[in-house]
């Protein structure tokens, strides 16, 4: 590939609904930049973009793919997203590092739930949008009703810059309004040929009246076209384009484009056009990060220091790992030393890539605003930041989600454990939404995700590319103990065995603490009844006691445990005699002080149309959850609640049924609150009768 200035790079990010036609139209245009020869199709399994093993057998696109191709005298980095929400993390990662997205919906039912859901994370993104409206050939297709969609439920100013010669069936060509001409498909797929014909008469009013709104808006950003627009009634295509871009770039006009792009119809018009539209890295605001605390600006400048950050690694068996860049600022060369800033760490710059999906092309050096592939870098993860020495700037990481659903997971096989482990970390670093966690009071390891559709996935990979077969199951609750009251008790510890025995005897006062106050532990000790060498033997005891706490054997906090008294032997009491002691006592004096079940508590935001707010507090609240109250944002509510963990199990997939796929919701961990009585009792028999099992079975 021949190298370009950063004012002909366009930095794309291709979104949707799951099911439009990302694919298709990304293959397509990689067809007609005869950037291959065929054109690929998902059913046959033969795209460049989605070739990763479950992606052909699912026939879905799971993982941002970049595509690098030449265009008209520019160079397109295109960034193919998954439409599921399960892998929204992909779409945070692509409008990181676009400059404008290019939001596709089907001709035949507009903006739908998954519009929506993807809408947000652009919104959130502040990215430009151009829409296009796809599978204008497919039955039931109305161009009208899909840009009043774009309009009534997205908010967009769509402005049509095309309208279709025909629809559904009859759909054979589009109007140009920028150039004012019309042009017919020829052919279909590899064949497609448009030709210039004149516009049809039956379309001309509504080509007219569709260009005077086009002008109207190209000249409203700009006031020199505004006067020119008054006084003429026309401007140049030039000065449409220019007029259009700006008001792409402020974000306030959406320009509306159509094709069919599985049959190859419309794409080399919608190139054409909407690359006229899109930004440059020059065109945008630039980036800006952290400089010793202080805010620094990234200029697309090649005289700049080096700034880029890693948006997305791929990890392919049998090709190796790669880093996905955005060059920021400066300018990229093979061998160039730098320094991870996010980890403190050096790196340096190994063989560069463009890449086609998954075929490759070696580059030497990148400019200011580009995209390239790295061969994955030692010390550097997604997110992070590499800079030029000289300017150590950290840039912000994309802004992923955080997960909204928790499997357990354990190895089919034991001795799988450290297999698991390590697949489960090279996961996490292809999708930074896919975690891992050990949850200590129930020994548990946890997987973290969007959605039982990326768990699925994430399974499926773990025993094809790491030959571990694993199971996912319902996590524990990780309750915890404490108590309402205050007790007092003793224990003595005194074992004689033949030689040197064991002695040791401890008095503590058990205390309540607030919520979250964690653990207390005081001496209280006079006359040296308990030698001070035994006072923290004590203390590990309490500790000890407390990682199982005597009611259900979950851990115990917020408690304060006071030493006041004891007794020793000269030669039997030792420092594990002491320890021993302690921990008797506590679970002693602690059943003693009218113990209690504590329940982790979600702190829940949801987000949803009006529409299904009633259903969804209701079903909160039938969940022992609290709605602590609602705001608005924009055509939606948000319900603010709290609810325990144990309620809200899988609560993303029964959001989606309940709300039609249109709600989404955020959770973290508040705070514990006391367990209802009789759930407690529920709680308390089940672990017992867990105990006595496992007592039985050994």
């Amino acid at each position: 590939m021949k190298e370009f200035t950063t004012a002909q790079i366009r930095n794309v990010a291709l979104v949707s609904h799951h099911g439009v036609g990302k694919t298709s139209l990304a293959e397509a245009m990689l067809f007609n930049a005869k950037a291959t020869t065929r054109l690929g199709r998902i059913a046959d399994g033969t795209t460049l973009l989605d070739y990763a093993a479950d992606e052909v057998t699912r026939q879905i696109t799971i993982n941002l793919t970049l595509a690098q191709f030449e265009w008209q005298g520019h160079k397109v980095n295109l960034l193919d997203t998954p439409g599921y929400p399960d892998f929204v993390g992909d779409v945070h990662s692509a409008l990181r590092v676009a400059d404008a997205a290019l939001l596709l919906v089907r001709g035949a039912s507009g903006v739908e739930v998954g519009t929506e859901v993807i809408w947000e994370v652009v919104r959130k993104e502040k990215s430009p949008v151009v829409a296009v409206v796809n599978m204008m050939d497919k039955e039931h297709a109305d161009f009208d009703a899909a840009v009043r969609s774009l309009r009534e439920r997205l908010g967009l100013n769509a402005v049509p810059v095309q309208l279709p010669i025909g629809q559904a069936e009859t759909f054979q060509g589009v109007v140009d309004l920028v150039h004012h001409r019309a042009w017919r498909f020829a052919g279909k797929d590899m064949e497609e040929k448009s030709e210039p014909i004149a516009v049809p008469d039956d379309m001309k009013d509504a080509v007219a009246a569709a260009r005077n709104q086009l002008l109207e808006e190209a000249a409203t950003g700009d006031e020199a076209l505004m006067n020119k627009f008054l006084e003429t009634g026309e401007l140049s295509v030039e000065e449409i384009r220019r007029g259009l871009m700006l008001r792409v770039v402020q974000r306030d006009l959406s320009p509306v484009f159509c094709c069919g792009a599985y049959h190859n119809q419309g794409v080399r018009e919608l190139l054409d056009g909407a690359l006229g539209l899109m930004p440059s890295p020059l065109d945008v605001p630039p980036a800006t990060g952290r400089l010793n605390g202080a805010e620094t600006v990234c200029r697309p400048d090649a005289g700049e220091p080096l700034a880029m950050m890693v948006f997305k690694t791929l990890s392919e068996q049998h090709l190796g790992d790669l880093s996905l860049l955005r060059v920021f600022s400066g300018h990229l060369e093979v061998g160039k030393e730098l320094v991870n800033t996010t980890r403190n760490r050096a790196e340096k710059a190994g063989t560069l890539y463009h890449l086609v999906g998954k075929e490759r092309m070696e580059c030497k050096s990148v400019v200011a605003g580009d995209i390239v592939a790295a061969v994955k870098l030692r010390e550097t993860h997604t997110g992070d930041t590499l800079a030029d020495k000289a300017r150590p700037v950290v840039l912000p990481p994309p802004g992923f989600p955080s997960p909204v659903t928790a499997e357990c997971v354990r190895p089919k096989s034991k001795g799988d454990e450290e297999k698991m482990a390590q697949g489960l970390n090279r996961l996490h670093e292809e999708d930074p939404t896919f975690g891992r966690a050990y949850e200590t009071s129930t020994k548990e390891t946890l997987v973290t995700g969007m959605g039982d559709l990326q768990l699925d996935v994430m399974v499926d990979r773990l025993k094809k590319r790491f030959g571990v077969e694993v199971l996912l199951q319902r996590p524990r609750v990780p309750y915890r103990e404490t108590i309402r009251g205050t007790a007092k008790g003793e224990y003595r510890h005194k074992k004689q065995t033949g030689g040197r025995g064991q002695f040791g005897e401890v008095h503590l006062r058990l205390e309540p603490l607030k919520r979250s106050e964690g653990f207390k532990f005081l001496d209280e000790i006079k006359g040296g009844v308990v030698p001070n060498q035994f006072i923290p033997a004590v203390e590990k005891g309490v500790v000890a006691g407390m990682e199982k706490g005597p009611v259900a054997g979950y851990p115990v906090v917020d408690v304060q445990v006071a030493l006041y008294f004891g007794k020793y032997h000269d030669v039997d009491s030792s420092e594990m005699a002491f320890k021993i002691a302690g921990e008797s006592c506590f679970h002693q004096v602690m059943l003693e002080a009218n113990p209690i079940l504590l329940e982790p508590i979600e702190e829940i935001a949801v987000r949803v149309p009006e529409e299904f707010l009633g259903d969804v507090m209701g079903d909160l609240s039938s969940r022992r959850g609290k709605i602590l109250g609602t705001e608005s944002d924009g055509a939606h509510q948000v319900i603010k609640a709290m609810a325990p963990t144990s309620e809200v199990y899988k609560y993303a997939t029964h959001l989606r049924s309940l709300t039609q796929g249109r709600g989404t919701h955020s959770a973290r961990f508040s705070h514990y609150e006391e367990v209802p009585r009789e759930l407690a009792e529920k709680v308390i028999a089940a672990a017992r009768a867990e105990k006595e099992a496992g007592a039985n079975a050994g």
